[in-house]
């Protein structure tokens, strides 16, 4: 994955995810805000209502324990303790209708009972045939739900008290009844006023209409339900539910209502409504239950979330846009500092990176730029160093090859005064002579002009002729001083640069005579190994250590001579490598050493600038 998608990935998963989280999240905590704030009101407006019923009936008790404190009551109370089927007078009537017909619209009845709670005689308001509010006063035939339990005649009567208030349920529909005690001279009870209140006007004034309000912009609306204490609706928006069990007139609502009946207090959400209940044991019992519809309001409010997501979304495709716009002129520079940083690397020193964003790849190039024109010039000095040391090197195996060739002469002129006459000598000085002018005209002109490659011409030359001619030239001058051993092979051939092979058994050969400065041995063998030529050189010498032949022996200026160079061993192992071969030694402290030279018959011309291995079958 390229840097741009990797980047664009990223950007994705560190912004978009979390902010898809925090808008989630952000969307319930308001939810949730939204329906806390509107259970609040739902608790407050039920409290409202449960205080309104509780201050209503508070007021109608004071009023009907005024009333039993007029003189018709208090006579009426002492007649009834004489006779419990005692009848108001005239006196009493007028007030009692005129107490009921103030509040014809909420008052439904007022009942005198005696002191056992049977009805005595019942007042009701009700129209004539010209529709005028009249009251009714009747003494015989009442319904059981007018009859008033004695246990309630005795409630709190010492101290005078209204008797508590109760819901009643009967075919009349649903009331609230209060009572006040009827007291004789000595404050004994003698029966009660028992005031029957319409619920439906009690709840409708406490409750009022249907509430409406503004959430979010959107007008909610509030219901307010009353259920009796056996279930039953008692006050709703809808006339048709009233006094039925809720089970039936509200089952949407079935389970909440049920549950929260239950539990005596509590809220709940239930979709799309919120449902709030204040359950009053005081007083008449009743279960109140608000519902508020709240989906409107969510459902805006949700689309308002929604937008705002888009809108988040829509801001965050521009900025992966503009960052990914960014990020490709970024990765274009960098692809163009890559480049050029690989076609430096693969030798084009003089590639320029060009970048026209100014930020850090731009310096980056050109810090790239600065490399590049560095190495150029440090190639161009350490090509003038490797010049001056490719001189120096020539030099040195030159003057190596040139101290050989004196070797070579001082050994002929030191067997000329005692070897002079003898048969054959001048012939074979003559040659040694000749021998050694034209290597000096070869190491003269290879030193004037250094940079001119040698000419290597191989052919079938004759190993074994090879070592005579070295050891013609320079063994067999001291033999008076060492005593020369030759075991040759005739017509040992191998394709080799004659030249060099026999430089480098010389080289082999004087090292063998420098190794015995007091005089000793030297054994030359020839001899042919399978595929292979061999020369072998020994000498009686002091021989090498094995660390030196380990960690020195071959490499350059690496000597055991006083005043040698070090470049000999050097020069004859490469010789001998390019031709396809190798030498190996042995060497024992104060025995001597053997080089072998090991050769292959036919030529294996190894380069080492291409690794190719030219081979020509002998």
């Amino acid at each position: 994955m390229r840097i741009r998608e990797k980047l664009v990935l990223i950007f994705f998963i560190s912004i978009v995810i979390p902010m898809f989280l925090v808008w989630a999240r952000w969307q319930g905590t308001v939810v949730g805000s939204i329906k806390s704030v509107l259970r609040q009101g739902l608790a407050e407006r039920t409290h409202d209502i449960s205080d309104q019923i509780t201050s209503e009936l508070q007021v109608h008790q004071s009023e009907l324990l005024n009333l039993t404190g007029k003189p018709a009551i208090r006579a009426y109370s002492r007649a009834i303790a004489q006779n419990n089927q005692a009848q108001p007078d005239g006196e009493l009537r007028i007030a009692l209708s005129t107490f009921l017909l103030s509040q014809q619209n909420g008052f439904s009845a007022i009942i005198g009972v005696n002191r056992l709670g049977n009805p005595v005689f019942k007042i009701e308001p009700k129209s004539d045939a010209d529709g005028i509010m009249k009251p009714y006063i009747q003494d015989r035939g009442f319904p059981a739900e007018d009859s008033l339990r004695p246990v309630n005649l005795l409630t709190d009567t010492r101290q005078g008290a209204v008797f508590t208030s109760e819901l009643e349920q009967g075919v009349s529909g649903s009331h609230v009844r209060i009572a006040a005690p009827l007291r004789d001279d000595s404050g004994n009870v003698t029966g009660a006023l028992v005031l029957k209140i319409n619920a439906a006007a009690l709840l409708r004034n406490a409750a009022g209409p249907g509430m409406t309000k503004t959430v979010q912009d959107r007008t909610v609306r509030l219901q307010t339900i009353i259920l009796s204490p056996d279930g039953t609706v008692i006050f709703c928006p809808d006339p048709a539910k009233l006094s039925k069990p809720y089970t039936e007139a509200y089952r949407d609502f079935e389970q909440p209502l049920t549950s929260l009946r239950k539990e005596k207090a509590g809220d709940t959400d239930w979709q799309p409504y919120l449902i709030r209940h204040q359950f009053r044991e005081a007083g008449p019992q009743m279960s109140i239950f608000l519902l508020e519809n709240y989906s409107d309001a969510i459902s805006q409010l949700e689309f308002d979330g929604y937008v705002l997501l888009l809108l988040t979304f829509l801001l965050v495709v521009v900025a992966m846009l503009v960052l990914y716009y960014m990020i490709s002129n970024t990765t274009d520079s960098i692809r163009r500092v890559t480049s050029g940083a690989r076609a430096i690397a693969t030798g084009n020193l003089g590639y320029k990176i060009s970048v026209k964003s100014k930020d850090e790849t731009r310096v980056l190039a050109e810090a790239f730029n600065r490399m590049a024109a560095r190495l150029r010039d440090m190639i161009r000095k350490e090509g003038e160093q490797k010049q001056f040391e490719s001189f120096a090197r020539l030099s040195s195996v030159l003057t190596h090859d040139l101290k050989n060739q004196i070797l070579s002469l001082s050994l002929l002129v030191s067997n000329m005064e005692r070897k002079f006459d003898r048969e054959g000598f001048k012939e074979d000085a003559m040659k040694t002579l000749s021998d050694s002018v034209s290597n000096l005209n070869n190491l003269v002109t290879k030193l004037s002009d250094p940079r001119t490659p040698t000419k290597r011409i191989r052919d079938n030359a004759n190993i074994t002729t090879l070592v005579d001619r070295v050891i013609q030239r320079t063994a067999a001058q001291a033999t008076n001083k060492f005593k020369v051993s030759a075991q040759l092979t005739p017509e040992l051939y191998a394709v080799v640069d004659g030249k060099a092979i026999e430089r480098v058994i010389e080289n082999l050969v004087i090292n063998a005579l420098e190794a015995m400065p007091e005089g000793g041995t030297l054994r030359v063998r020839t001899w042919m190994d399978g595929s292979h030529a061999i020369v072998a050189i020994a000498d009686t010498g002091k021989g090498m250590t094995e660390e030196f032949m380990r960690e020195r022996l071959f490499h350059p200026f690496a000597t055991t001579k006083k005043k040698g160079i070090g470049l000999g061993l050097y020069s004859c192992r490469d010789i001998i490598e390019q031709h396809g071969g190798r030498i190996d030694v042995a060497s024992k402290i104060d025995v001597g050493t053997e080089f072998k030279i090991v050769l292959p018959l036919k030529h294996e011309d190894v380069r080492e600038d291409s690794g190719e291995v030219k081979a020509v079958t002998v």
